[in-house]
């Protein structure tokens, strides 16, 4: 999935994946070298790894690799 990554003030704040199509998912554990607000990033994730969170802004994922794009 490609999209920019957003941190997001909500519950003390949280890492999210907004795609190039509009869905938002909260990215669960997400990496250090992805938590840069803003960067294009293409993410491959395990939707089954994550079932509820606290943030509640999408589905949730645990990444399980990915790509930077751009900074």
């Amino acid at each position: 999935m490609r999209g920019t990554i957003r941190k997001l003030g909500i519950e003390g704040s949280l890492w999210a994946l907004i795609s190039d199509s509009g869905e938002t998912v909260e990215l669960l554990d997400c990496p250090k070298a992805l938590q840069k607000n803003g960067i294009k990033a293409e993410v491959e994730l395990d939707r089954t790894a994550a079932d509820v969170s606290v943030g509640m802004v999408g589905d949730v994922a645990a990444v399980r690799s990915f790509r930077v794009l751009s900074e």
